[in-house]
């Protein structure tokens, strides 16, 4: 039989922190090793207090260079590099070859050199990441498109234990760069670039064992828009929710 994955919304907020959320990033905690799906501050504390072995956090996926997905790298990062033993690694996927550099000047101006242990790696569209117990697919968005740019976005697919978690990261407007036809026991969607309403129809076309919406947008926000929200998904054919940081999801 195999073991249960959980999940851990660690922040659910959209560009800014709210006085009830922070930054986007989620831990996935598989049997063979755990996740990290983008870095927003303070990642590293909400880790501390719920008690996360982060020697098991072998793996760091950064969905696209947005700071509030990555802007918790540097106490992550430095924190790995004084804490974690000798036989450590960690492997930082990253969306931009050029991030790399300049999360090195970083480190360079505050007098912190990076241990080795931190190994920086590229995300390309289709590439297929095979870790022990945990293969990693990246499908490229179209995130920057809002701002008449192209730089890389990326979904993922993870597949461990027979099971699949689908992480869209950060969309388009239209929603035209929605990782459709990938059945998912849960998926983890934005819920700030693009108007829900006219999403439903291509969401109700998904196999989702469950839709969990992060990166919340202030629209969103207070009691009388939750319930609007509800309105809005209520006829989907999976069970949705609004997630809130540390919530904990189970498959």
């Amino acid at each position: 039989m195999s073991e249960n994955i959980t999940i851990t919304t660690l922040g659910t907020s959209h560009g800014d922190p709210t006085v009830e959320r922070f930054n986007c990033s989620t831990l996935v905690e598989t049997p063979a090793c755990f996740v990290l799906i983008d870095c927003g501050t303070p990642a590293l504390a909400q880790l501390r207090r719920c008690g996360t072995a982060l020697s098991r956090i072998r793996h760091l996926f950064i969905t696209h260079m947005h700071e509030d997905h990555f802007g918790g790298l540097p106490d992550m990062l430095k924190y790995q590099s004084k804490r974690m033993p000798a036989d450590y690694e960690l492997d930082v996927w990253l969306p931009e070859p050029d991030a790399e550099a300049a999360i090195r000047a970083f480190y360079g101006l505050a007098h912190r050199p990076l241990s080795p242990i931190i190994r920086f790696r590229a995300l390309a569209p289709g590439k297929v990441i095979d870790i022990p117990g945990l293969q990693v697919t990246a499908y490229a968005t179209d995130h920057f498109s809002n701002e008449g740019l192209t730089y890389p976005s990326y979904a993922l697919m993870l597949l461990a234990e027979s099971k699949r978690i689908l992480f869209t990261g950060d969309l388009s407007k239209d929603f035209h760069d929605f990782p459709q036809g990938l059945s998912a026991d849960i998926a983890f969607c934005e819920l700030t670039h693009f108007h829900l309403a006219k999403a439903i129809s291509t969401l109700a076309r998904q196999d989702f064992g469950k839709l969990v919406f992060h990166h919340i947008g202030d629209e969103w926000h207070g009691e009388e828009n939750i319930q609007r929200w509800k309105s809005i998904v209520k006829d989907l054919p999976y069970p949705t929710v609004m997630a809130k940081d540390m919530d904990k999801f189970t498959i």
